[in-house]
């Protein structure tokens, strides 16, 4: 169960090496989008099930527009620029994005996309080599909509194949703040 793994574990305190910026209310956030889907089908699924069991029901979601990638490129700047396509963008550097505050504050993040071929993959789409399913799409990725991010290789290190998530986790270090994003299949 993926959600619940992930929502149960990314409120453990760490007590790893990095530097640790203790939070106000909370000190680690774990930001999980799923993409629209009929209710019925999403509640069916056995994680989002786990969640409603939970008291979590997910059914207060809003949009700055319409298709997926401008609201994922708001998600991390508070703007979508007039965006109205999901077609490969790069937004240029002088955009600042939450990436920079967090930065600037000693805040550790992080990204983790499910089936993201390699760390800091900047492409457009990734299909299982095997089946074609289960795609990673870059639309769905907030910080490498961002040449702000992608200049820097210190900064695509930190988007990870979601995969990464459970040996981060194993070696407790998990980031402060997280964007996790399933693939096309798992996307709810």
């Amino acid at each position: 169960m993926l959600v619940a793994r992930i929502a149960s574990f990314s409120l453990l305190a760490c007590s790893c090496a990095a530097a640790w910026v203790e939070g106000k209310a909370f000190d680690r956030l774990a930001i999980i989008w799923l993409e629209n889907t009929d209710y019925d089908l999403a509640a069916g699924d056995p994680n989002l099930k786990w969640l409603a069991n939970k008291g979590i029901s997910l059914s207060n979601h809003f949009a700055v527009t319409h298709p997926s990638m401008p609201n994922y490129a708001a998600a991390i700047s508070g703007d979508y620029y007039g965006i109205n396509h999901d077609d490969m963008i790069a937004i240029p550097k002088n955009v600042s994005t939450i990436v920079d505050l967090l930065e600037e504050k000693g805040v550790s993040w992080g990204e983790y996309q499910e089936d993201m071929p390699y760390t800091g993959f900047e492409g457009k789409e990734y299909r299982n080599q095997k089946t074609g399913a289960n795609a990673y799409v870059r639309k769905h990725n907030p910080a490498v909509l961002y040449d702000s991010v992608t200049d820097k290789s210190n900064r695509l290190a930190k988007m990870k194949n979601l995969t990464l998530f459970y040996s981060d986790l194993d070696a407790d270090a998990l980031p402060q703040w997280m964007f996790i994003t399933p693939n096309m299949t798992s996307d709810g």
